[in-house]
């Protein structure tokens, strides 16, 4: 899928905005808009709005913008590779004698640098306020266009001339870009921005081609004589390149004039020389600044172009304060804590009220059921103790209300046992209805007068008739007997 940008060129008097693709096939200008916006009745944020709701252009590509260029300013400085640094980190101290704005307002950007000797750099910095920038970025907002970059209209068209004219990287030569506002003169170095001077243009609307062309040449050669002294101590050599870009209708007589007064070889650009045109696009549209916008957001990745965007939000977004955020952080942790143990102080204290309402509900209970109890040190333990007594008292009395009692039928069974007769009884289960004994005697016979003594013991009769068995190895007789009490206790 093709990336796709959207440059838009924001000037004084007018709106130009192209969409650029990359596709495998190259760079193609997809959807152009140029409209000028002298009338009072032009309302900026509807014409932006109009881009994608009118002119169908994509929502989704990435957007750079460029300001008019009043609103920036350039200045070459000379510096260390500490105060280059300090430019870089958005440090504006040491720039408040270069540009004509407060220091504490100054956004600026590196356009270039060249190295010198000494391990000096010669730097090219852009600059603008940010109050300038807050009013070129309100529009946008207004129509929720959320721009990646912001650019100056001189370096955009830079963009657009390394890009279609690729001989421009090579040597020295001029960039000259007029507008009914302003003359851009910029000094390029093996496709590097060395100086950029903007030169306010008072010429009417009404002046005839002839006239603003010969006016503008004695400007543009007037400026390039000083430019190249200050740079390189002597006149530009004869036949020096001007890439120039101007007003369709007046880039022939602006080309002639120029190139005549400053014996310099004009190149008027071509934006459309490397980027292909999609049908239906006017060749004679003024898109040099817009698609140079879109091209420097869709270079390489390697490629770092000037971004005022980026500045501006690091100079306008609360910076982040770390100690104090660390002292609100452990505040707010300290007060957690502070929180924490008082629940847990609350929760104990509920607690412990809840245990001495238990406590003092077991001893309301323990002097119900034991009354004759005066000493209470543990009600639970103690309870427990006159409970298991109870049960073990029970045991020993009586199983069930009117049967015999273990001991009592234990002794009627002692009572009723011949000792004479090998009688031995090897175990007697007792249980709240039934008893079984199990033993051995010599013969069946003593185990039948055995059997019939004991159906005369009041309350214990034989439930079931016994099936003993005669052991071969000892010649015992072995037997298990089943009986049931009554409501007679034995005797």
């Amino acid at each position: 899928m093709p990336k796709r940008c959207i440059g838009i060129d924001i000037g004084r008097v007018h709106v130009c905005a192209a969409q650029v693709a990359r596709t495998a096939e190259g760079l193609r200008l997809e959807k152009a808009f140029a409209m000028q916006t002298r009338r009072s009745t032009d309302s900026l944020p509807a014409v932006l709005h109009s881009l994608t709701n009118e002119h169908g252009f994509d929502r989704r590509a990435d957007v750079a913008i460029a300001l008019p260029q009043q609103v920036f300013f350039f200045a070459d400085i000379e510096t260390d590779a500490a105060g280059l640094e300090k430019i870089r980190a958005l440090d504006t101290t040491g720039l408040k004698d270069y540009f004509p704005i407060p220091a504490d307002d100054i956004i600026a950007q590196v356009c270039s640098i060249l190295r010198m000797e000494g391990g000096k750099s010669s730097v090219l910095v852009a600059a603008s306020s940010r109050g300038q920038l807050h009013e070129g970025l309100r529009p946008l907002s207004e129509v929720k266009i959320k721009p990646t970059c912001l650019d100056t209209p001189i370096t955009a068209a830079h963009a657009t001339i390394l890009t279609n004219h690729p001989e421009s990287a090579g040597g020295l030569a001029i960039l000259l870009y007029v507008d009914s506002a302003t003359l851009s003169l910029a000094v390029t170095h093996d496709g590097n921005i060395l100086l950029v001077r903007n030169i306010p243009m008072s010429s009417s609307g009404e002046q005839d081609t002839e006239t603003f062309a010969q006016q503008t040449a004695d400007i543009v050669a007037q400026e390039i004589e000083i430019t190249w002294r200050r740079l390189f101590g002597s006149s530009p050599d004869p036949g020096f390149r001007v890439f120039m870009i101007a007003p369709r209708q007046r880039l022939a007589a602006l080309t002639a004039s120029v190139q005549d007064k400053t014996g310099s070889q004009v190149i008027p650009v071509n934006p459309y020389a490397r980027v292909a045109r999609s049908e239906g696009i006017d060749a004679d549209l003024p898109l040099c600044v817009a698609e140079g916008l879109a091209l420097r957001v869709l270079q390489p990745g390697n490629a770092k172009p000037i971004d005022f965007l980026a500045a501006y939000q690091a100079r306008t977004r609360p910076r982040l304060r770390i100690k104090k955020e660390l002292t609100v952080c452990a505040g707010l942790a300290a007060a957690a804590a502070v929180v924490w143990v008082a629940g847990l102080l609350l929760q104990l204290s509920s607690l412990e009220s809840s245990y001495g309402q238990l406590k003092r509900q077991a001893e309301e209970v323990f002097h119900q059921a034991v009354p004759e109890e005066e000493n209470i040190v543990d009600p639970v333990a103690q309870l427990q103790q006159r409970l298991d007594a109870f049960r073990k008292e029970e045991t020993l009395t009586s199983l069930s209300p009117g049967r015999p009692s273990p001991l009592e039928i234990l002794y009627a069974l002692s009572r009723n046992t011949p000792a004479t007769t090998g009688l031995k009884l090897q175990e007697v289960q007792i249980a709240p209805d039934s008893v079984r004994i199990t033993g051995t005697c010599d013969k069946f016979a003593t185990l039948s007068e055995w059997q019939r003594l004991l159906e005369t013991i009041p309350g214990l009769r034989v439930k079931d008739v016994p099936r003993p068995t005669k052991d071969a190895k000892t010649g015992k007789v072995q037997f298990t007997i089943y009986l049931s009490t009554e409501g007679s206790q034995a005797s």
